[in-house]
């Protein structure tokens, strides 16, 4: 069968469910759900969920004034009366309307099905929207940080007067290493690292500046597993250049601290 074929089915799963096809027709869908359509079986299942909610959804009508006496006046006089043709009764009839006739049921149910749907997909295309566009807009923004940083590590790379500082695993076989780029002429700085493995919950990475055997705190960073050369910029006083003895790299409680207290990684020496 055509896919547009399939399709056409789905226009019988509402007058299926409620009962409403005619026997041919009837006949002919449930062949046609024994092949196995999923757009039908996927519809006839979210229907039948559906039709749970209907009754929240009826209005409750009470009936004609009346209506209880005249039916006991009815089954007392044919009791008490010879079989014979009805009188025309002399009260009058409550009018059948639109709201209690019995297939006006059948146009509310299925605009309430309608209605259900309709509210559900608007909902999933909504989440859907709003999922992507928050994905989309962090992928921006980790590109534009890249962007930055790349831009700044290129600016020190072609400083005229360039220094290096080499820091090397404190742990014999471990792995780590990393250099900081010093540019002589400015404040400017690039830390790069490489092995180091995403810090534990509640801790960072802290970069010391060694002056005269004391450390003084630079800052603190984290180190993304996806991506394990970590470069980030820097800057440092120049006033303090012609005092520093080297750098070391150390694990710290979230927050940072004043002097060292956590595993020691990495160190270099000028």
């Amino acid at each position: 069968m055509k896919t547009e074929e399939r399709h056409a089915q789905l226009e019988l799963c509402i007058p299926y469910v409620f009962g409403r096809l005619n026997p041919g027709n009837r006949k002919q869908f449930e062949a046609h759900l024994v092949t196995g359509c999923e757009l039908c079986t996927r519809e006839l299942s979210g229907l039948y969920e559906a039709t749970t909610l209907l009754p929240l959804l009826l209005r409750q009508e009470m009936p004609p004034t009346g209506l209880r006496q005249r039916i006991l006046s009815r089954a007392s006089s044919k009791k008490q009366e010879q079989p014979r043709a009805e009188r025309p009764s002399t009260q009058r009839e409550a009018p059948v309307t639109p709201s209690t006739h019995p297939e006006s049921h059948w146009y509310r149910y299925a605009a309430a099905i309608i209605g259900i749907l309709l509210i559900l997909a608007l909902a999933f295309f909504v989440y859907q929207l709003v999922g992507t566009t928050v994905s989309q807009e962090k992928k921006i923004t980790d590109l534009q940080t890249r962007i930055q940083q790349k831009d700044e590590a290129l600016a020190i790379f072609g400083a005229q007067q360039l220094e290096m500082v080499s820091l090397a695993g404190v742990e014999p076989g471990s792995g780590f290493y990393g250099k900081i780029l010093w540019d002589s002429s400015s404040s400017n700085a690039l830390l790069q690292v490489a092995g180091l493995a995403a810090a534990p919950a509640g801790e960072r990475y802290q970069l010391w500046m060694v002056k005269e055997q004391k450390y003084f705190p630079i800052v603190q960073f984290d180190i993304d597993s996806v991506q394990p050369n970590f470069l980030k910029t820097l800057t440092l006083s120049v006033g303090e250049k012609r005092e520093v003895e080297g750098f070391t790299i150390t694990l710290e409680p979230n927050g940072g601290s004043t002097q060292p207290s956590g595993r020691v990684f990495l160190r270099g020496a000028r």
